[in-house]
């Protein structure tokens, strides 16, 4: 998994789950914690997310509205814009 794809599973598991370190995220998502640690750099870096100390990480506020501000599909479930993110 690369680029968007992991950064959308990582921004999905952290509004799930809460705030998560790097170590957990990976194995939630079947990635290599270092690859994670990277992905969340970025998404640091883009202010999607944002470090709570010792490697953990939450969604921050511009994260939060790609799962908030998304309009609901025909099915009526909501769908996230994540075209924003790196590749």
């Amino acid at each position: 998994m690369f680029g968007r794809q992991l950064e959308r599973e990582i921004l999905m598991a952290l509004a799930d789950e809460g705030p998560l370190s790097a170590v957990d995220l990976a194995g939630m998502i079947d990635e290599h914690p270092l690859t994670v640690e990277q992905a969340c750099d970025r998404l640091c870096d883009q202010g999607d997310i944002r470090s709570v100390g010792s490697r953990r990480y939450e969604l921050a506020a511009s994260g939060q509205h790609q799962f908030t501000d998304a309009e609901p599909t025909r099915s009526g479930s909501g769908g996230s814009d994540m075209s924003g993110l790196a590749d």
